[in-house]
This record gives C-alpha cells, sequence and structure tokens, in this order.
C-alpha cells in the first residue's frame, strides 16, 4: 500500500460532498419512501384484516401515520379507537419496520379502487408460455 502523494490530498480536498452537489434531497426523498413502503407493509400486518377493509395507510408526515378511512360515519368511532390503540399499535409498527412513529392521524379518503386479478393477454408471461404451448401440442 502506498501513500497518497500531495498532488492527489489536493485534488481530493477539491471535491464536493455529494450533499453540496444539488443530490440533498434525493437521499430524503429516497428514505422517505423506504420508510413509507415499509410502514405500508407492516400496516396491513398490524391492523388485522376486519380494519383494513375500512381504512388504508396513506403517507407518513413528519413521524405521524397518516390512515385514510372512506366510510365517513366510521371515522370518529375509529378516530377514538386509533387513540386507545395506539400505544399498543406504535409498539407493533416499531418493532417491524425499526421507524420511530410520533402519533396518528386518521383523514377521510377516497376508496381504493379494485386491482384487477388479471393482466392483459400480452403481460402475462404465464399464458404467453401455455398458448405457445398448445400451439406446438406440447
Amino acid at each position: 500500500m502506498r501513500l497518497a502523494t500531495a498532488a492527489e490530498v489536493e485534488a481530493l480536498r477539491a471535491l464536493r460532498p455529494i450533499a453540496q452537489a444539488g443530490l440533498r434531497g434525493t437521499d430524503a426523498e429516497a428514505a422517505k419512501l423506504r420508510a413509507e413502503a415499509k410502514t405500508r407493509r407492516a400496516w396491513t400486518l398490524c391492523v388485522g384484516e376486519s380494519l383494513q377493509r375500512h381504512t388504508q395507510f396513506l403517507r407518513l408526515a413528519q413521524g405521524r401515520l397518516v390512515i385514510g378511512a372512506w366510510e365517513l360515519a366510521m371515522i370518529p368511532s375509529l378516530r377514538s379507537a386509533a387513540e386507545a390503540a395506539w400505544p399498543e399499535l406504535k409498539a407493533r409498527l416499531e418493532r417491524l419496520t425499526r421507524l420511530r412513529f410520533t402519533g396518528i392521524e386518521l383523514v377521510p379518503t377516497d376508496p381504493p379502487k379494485p386491482r384487477d386479478a388479471t393482466l392483459p393477454p400480452h403481460l402475462d408471461a404465464f399464458a404467453e408460455v401455455l398458448t405457445r404451448l398448445r400451439k406446438t401440442g406440447s
């Protein structure tokens, strides 16, 4: 292993940190997206199927979970239930995600769009392989 020359050391000193290169927001945004993805997966495990049918994780806002509910008549009861269950829910989410949460907020939202379970034929690779096999008679 050799030592760096004086010219190499000066060249390194001239480099700017990534944060000063205009990329600061990118790392923060990527970290927030990763945290939201972790929380979204953990939300479905923590709240159970019955609550999952009425709510959905929307986003993280400064450490607060923002949860949407589309049945307006249920929002007051969901809010009180969320406040009562928050310590236990927080512990579960923090254990699963290894993130820290400061609170929970329940807001009205549109219902989720139903997912289409079938892909168009040109996007379903398995259906395409079956079609080819049937054509060749194998």
